[in-house]
């Protein structure tokens, strides 16, 4: 989350795109540096630093810079990943297996960059608490929404699955203290977007799982969870299944933890 808020520069100052720009030069060793130093460094100020930290979302320098190193070093892997994934990587047994491995490799390593820590353990807090839970999930969703209904039913917790088709039925739904999951794998899919809006105006708690380029269901869900995908169309389908499925299994394995202990 700090890495994306870094490179999307047009949220930044001029000052504040100096720091970014030493802070992601991956021969700058920057883990020992302090708040004066890191505006020396970069030419820019310490005041300079001290506004970027609280702008991100932190309340000290050290405390940013902690949680910087460590995705940091996940971004740093991202960047070994420069051949473009075309059809002939898939010329062979063993050339296919290597590029779906790094398909999945760094799909999870940027989903894991997009993931809010906070906001994960949020959203399973709300799961836990729940008196229902219902799964959204349409058309190549669907078996990624009865997966995650699955898991979920398996530690004991109230949850269905919903394909989507009977807006009336869901209209009427008792959505007391409900959670609805609502998982798209198709940026801007208009039957899931109306789901949305009719549980937003329930005042139901809606978390959405979905592609980090589709802002739709983002922009009406309590909480989002997004996921990287990559931009070639040859291998574009099987890491947005990857990563939702990835998201689904960290929420279940994070609820299960709690359970056990």
């Amino acid at each position: 989350m700090i890495i994306e808020k870094l490179l999307d520069e047009k949220n930044l100052t001029e000052s504040e795109k100096q720091i970014a720009h030493y802070l992601l030069e991956k021969s700058h060793y920057i883990n020992q540096l302090t708040c004066e130093e890191l505006g020396k460094v970069s030419f820019t100020s310490q005041s300079s630093v001290s506004r970027l930290c609280k702008k991100l979302g932190f309340i000290t320098f050290r405390e940013f810079l902690t949680s910087l190193m460590i995705e940091r070093n996940e971004y740093f892997k991202t960047l070994n990943f420069t051949t473009p994934l075309t059809s002939h990587l898939y010329s062979s047994y063993e050339d296919t297996q290597t590029t779906i491995s790094s398909l999945y490799f760094e799909t999870m390593v940027n989903t894991n960059l997009l993931l809010d820590k906070n906001k994960v353990i949020r959203i399973c807090n709300r799961i836990m608490s729940a008196s229902s839970i219902h799964v959204y999930g349409i058309g190549s969703s669907n078996t990624i929404a009865q997966q995650m209904a699955f898991h979920l039913q398996s530690l004991g917790l109230n949850c269905s699955y919903q394909n989507g088709f009977n807006i009336d039925y869901i209209d009427k739904l008792d959505i007391k203290n409900n959670v609805s999951i609502l998982i798209s794998l198709t940026p801007f899919n208009k039957s899931m977007i109306r789901i949305a809006e009719i549980l937003s105006n329930h005042h139901t708690y809606t978390v959405s799982i979905t592609s980090k380029d589709d802002n739709s269901l983002v922009d009406i869900c309590s909480d989002s969870l997004v996921f990287s995908t990559n931009k070639d169309h040859e291998v574009n389908p099987i890491d947005k299944v990857f990563a939702s499925e990835y998201i689904i299994d960290l929420i279940y394995a994070l609820i299960l933890s709690r359970n056990v202990s």
